[in-house]
């Protein structure tokens, strides 16, 4: 629906930008101007309950519903809230039954832009990538899973150590040098629309979209920085209540065992010697998810490439573009975002990565062999190690759904508490997208063999249960109640796990 800024800021000024029940949003207005979602932004019931501050509820207008006068497709689209902030197989496939004219696949729709993804979008959750340049469409691109959004202001400050001469500011996207420019997260923006909402391929501004404001960036940036958490655990202090997960906790710092904490230290995304994100070689690049489209994937560094200048797959020549180097991703947030690295070719559950650290490819790859020097020996965790390291970074994971899901239910008693019956879409799509973090909690404690928390599992059904109840109800006492029964059980859920497990959400994380 288009709107002139006039008509947007009347309807807008009932408090919130609307959004559809099932939380996919169309195509947007183009029209509305920074300064016209910031004077909406004020009567959002979540700004003025102090709540979110109207920059981040802006940039979060942008971020969902702005399509930057292109093909439809928002960075909601292939970063939705409702799941984990990142596509997959099983969230496509609901797509592609409920909603097949989303604009994801726009390039089903549109014949200037059959070539903009391939047949792997559908089957491997991969996009298509220029991220070495646009100088030759056919050939030089990579496929890529879509990273999550979430917890950024942790995992973006490069490290030197890297010595990568012309490092970006900011390390973003799977190989690091997702944004153009100086690669700030700021100018990722810019990178975005250029290469998922152009309406054509020959991709000029002004013609196949428009790019953003210089306000339309700060905001946005805002909105991303305030996702997911903002700090960092101290796993030494971390004790955990299920002794396989404790004993988990201690290989995964072990340098005799697992080593995982010198390159995910605290089982986030920086390195132990510097706390800053670090570019790896994993050998990952080995095993890539498809192998008939694009170049093969060579990481960082391949933009000022003419001809391919790796052998990525160890192949006797050399097929892509590239050192070779990915980004490292924070693990917390990652065990319910399956399948695993830049591919998506590792998994289907979290010991499906780790399993990958005891391969030859990472033994014999260059991450793996400074490990080795480091150490004095290759990694050769048992294999009860693998489970037990599963099971830890489960709870990890599920502990922050529940921060996640309790973050949302407390703003939305607080809103009930002051406005009561009035926007109640506002509270009704909050309280949804706190059931859906518990869902991600009970799939995440869902595993084989010995169970993983049976309390908590038995009080987050409760917790959805009481939910599903104050969604149903008629009047704001009513859902009151329902709330302050939802958040003690997710209370109770949660403390079982164990002490020291501290997040600090980010409040990015109440807007949709």
């Amino acid at each position: 629906m288009i709107l002139a800024p006039v008509a947007a800021v009347a309807f807008l000024a009932s408090c919130a930008p609307p959004a559809p029940e099932g939380g996919r949003h169309g195509a947007a207005s183009s029209a509305l101007t920074a300064q016209a979602r910031l004077t909406a932004c004020e009567q959002d019931p979540r700004v003025v309950a102090g709540l979110v501050t109207r920059e981040i509820c802006a940039g979060a207008d942008i971020f969902f519903r702005e399509t930057f006068e292109g093909n439809g497709r928002s960075c909601g689209t292939c970063h939705p809230v409702e799941n984990n902030f990142t596509i997959d197989i099983p969230f496509i496939d609901t797509l592609i039954d409920n909603n097949p004219l989303d604009p994801l696949f726009i390039f089903e729709q549109e014949t200037e832009l059959e070539e903009l993804e391939t047949f792997e979008l559908k089957t491997l959750g991969l996009i298509r990538v220029n991220i070495d340049g646009y100088e030759d469409l056919d050939n030089k691109y990579v496929m890529r899973g879509v990273p999550h959004t979430l917890s950024m202001a942790t995992t973006i400050a490069p490290d030197p150590a890297n010595g990568t001469e012309g490092a970006p500011v900011h390390r973003t996207g799977w190989s690091g040098d997702g944004a153009p420019g100086t690669g700030s997260l700021r100018e990722f923006l810019t990178g975005a629309i250029t290469q998922h909402m152009p309406t054509e391929l020959g991709r000029e501004p002004g013609v196949a979209f428009r790019l953003p404001t210089e306000e339309e960036l700060e905001l946005t940036l805002a909105y991303q920085m305030s996702l997911g958490r903002t700090n960092e655990l101290d796993l030494t202090k971390v004790k955990l209540v299920d002794p396989d997960a404790e004993d988990g906790r201690l290989a995964f710092l072990d340098p005799a065992r697992g080593r995982c904490n010198v390159c995910h230290s605290n089982a986030g995304a920086n390195h132990l010697d510097s706390g800053l994100n670090r570019n790896l070689d994993t050998g990952t690049r080995i095993v890539p998810a498809c192998t008939n489209s694009g170049a093969f994937d060579g990481g960082f560094g391949g933009k000022d490439q003419a001809e391919p200048n790796l052998d990525v797959l160890n192949l006797g020549f050399k097929h892509g573009f590239g050192d070779g180097t990915f980004n490292v991703p924070p693990i917390i947030e990652a065990v319910d975002t399956p399948p695993y690295f830049h591919t998506n070719a590792f998994g289907p559950t979290i010991e499906g990565a780790v399993v990958f650290y005891k391969s030859d490819d990472f033994n014999k790859s260059p991450a793996g062999r400074e490990l080795e020097e480091r150490f004095g020996t290759p990694i050769a965790f048992p294999n009860s190690d693998i489970d037990k390291m599963g099971r830890f970074l489960r709870v990890l994971s599920a502990a922050f759904n529940l921060d996640l899901a309790r973050q949302r239910l407390d703003a939305t008693l607080v809103l009930v508490n002051r406005f009561h019956d009035r926007r109640t879409d506002v509270q009704r799509r909050l309280m949804k997208l706190a059931e859906v973090e518990l869902d991600d909690a009970l799939e995440v404690l869902a595993v084989a063999g010995a169970p993983l928390h049976p309390v908590s599992t038995d009080r987050i059904q409760l917790a959805k249960a009481d939910i599903a109840a104050g969604l149903e109800a008629t009047g704001w006492s009513q859902r009151q109640g329902r709330l302050a029964a939802a958040i003690s059980r997710v209370k109770v859920a949660r403390d079982q796990f164990g002490s020291n497990i501290t997040y600090q959400l980010g409040k990015g994380n109440l807007m949709y």
